[in-house]
C-alpha cells in the first residue's frame, strides 16, 4: 500500500513539473515573439538598440539556465522586454514630435509668405487708390491699363466685402438673440432669419441661432406643410458673390431644419442674391434688413 502511495505522489510531482515546464516554454515563446515585434518596429530607425540587445541576450541565455532558476530568468526577461518596449515607443513618439515640429515650421513659413503677399497687394491697392484720388483732384482722367484696371476692380470688390463684414459684425454685436421673426409674406405664414444669425460674411450659423431654428423645426414639422427657404443679401460686393452667399445660407438653414426632423421632401432652398430688397441699400440700416433668410409656407 505504501509503495502505491509513493508511486502516485511521484506521478503527481512529475505532472506538476511537466505543467510548469510547459507554461514556462509558452512564456518563453511569447517573449521571443515580443522580441521579433520590437525588432520590426524599431529596425528601420534603430530605436532602443541597447535595450533590445539586453532583452535578446536574456532570451539567448535562457535555454542554459538551470530548471530551478528559470522562473527568475523569465521574470528578468519580461522586465527587459517591457523596458525595450517602452524605449521603442518613446523613440517613435520623439520621431512624431520632430515631424510635427517640421510641419509646424513649414506652416509658419507659408503663413509668413502669404502675409507678405497680402501686405504687398494691400500696399498696391492703397497706391492705386491714392493715385486715383490725386488724378481726380487734378481733374485729369485716371490713367489705367488692363493690369491697373483689374487691380482697381479687385480693390473695390475687397472694399465692398470688408464693408459688408463690418456691417454684419456690428449688427451681430447689437443683436439680442432676436434672430427669428414671424411674418406674413405673399399672404402666407413665414419666418425671417436675420443675418446676425450667421458668422459675418459666412454661411455658418451661430449656436444660439441654430437652437432657435431647431425649436422652430418642431412647429413647422407639426404643420405638415412644405416650406420654401430663400436667402438674400444686400448690394455690397459682386452679384456672383452675393448669389453664392445667399445660396449657402439658405442651404445651411435647410440642413438644420432637416436634421431636426422635417422631411427633406418638404423643404427647398434657393439663393436670391441681392434681389427683392425690403429696404433701401443706400444706408446700413436698410442693408441690414435686406440681409436675411425667409422661410415661407408653400
Amino acid at each position: 500500500m505504501r509503495q502505491v502511495l509513493v508511486a502516485l505522489l511521484c506521478l503527481l510531482l512529475v505532472g506538476q513539473l511537466q505543467a510548469a515546464g510547459s507554461e514556462a516554454d509558452l512564456q518563453y515563446q511569447a517573449l521571443q515573439q515580443d522580441l521579433q515585434r520590437l525588432d520590426e518596429e524599431a529596425a528601420s530607425r534603430g530605436y532602443a538598440g541597447m535595450e533590445r540587445l539586453r532583452f535578446r541576450q536574456a532570451l539567448e541565455a535562457y535555454p542554459q539556465v538551470r530548471s530551478r532558476d528559470r522562473e527568475q530568468a523569465l521574470a528578468m526577461a519580461t522586465l527587459l522586454m517591457q523596458t525595450a518596449d517602452y524605449a521603442v515607443k518613446t523613440g517613435q513618439l520623439q520621431s512624431q514630435l520632430t515631424a510635427l515640429d517640421s510641419e509646424r515650421a513649414a506652416i509658419l513659413v507659408e503663413a509668413s509668405r502669404r502675409d507678405a503677399e497680402l501686405a504687398r497687394k494691400e500696399a498696391e491697392r492703397l497706391r492705386l487708390a491714392a493715385l486715383a484720388r490725386e488724378e481726380e483732384a487734378l481733374g485729369a482722367p485716371v490713367a489705367t491699363t488692363p493690369e491697373t484696371s483689374g487691380a482697381l476692380t479687385e480693390a473695390q470688390a475687397k472694399d465692398a466685402e470688408l464693408a459688408r463684414l463690418e456691417e454684419e459684425l456690428a449688427a451681430q454685436v447689437a443683436a439680442k438673440g432676436d434672430f427669428l421673426t414671424r411674418k406674413t409674406l405673399q399672404g402666407k405664414p413665414a419666418y425671417v432669419l436675420s443675418a446676425s444669425a450667421f458668422k459675418p460674411g459666412k454661411a455658418s450659423l451661430n449656436p444660439d441661432a441654430r437652437q432657435a431654428l431647431e425649436r422652430l423645426a418642431g412647429q413647422l414639422k407639426n404643420t405638415g406643410k412644405a416650406w420654401r427657404i430663400l436667402g438674400y443679401t444686400d448690394t455690397l460686393g459682386s452679384d456672383a458673390a452675393n448669389l453664392q452667399l445667399s445660396k449657402l445660407r439658405a442651404e445651411a438653414v435647410l440642413a438644420v431644419l432637416k436634421a431636426a426632423g422635417i422631411p427633406a421632401g418638404r423643404l427647398t432652398a434657393k439663393g436670391m442674391g441681392s434681389g427683392n430688397p425690403v429696404a433701401s441699400n443706400s444706408n446700413p440700416s436698410g442693408r441690414a434688413q435686406n440681409r436675411r433668410v425667409e422661410i415661407i409656407q408653400e
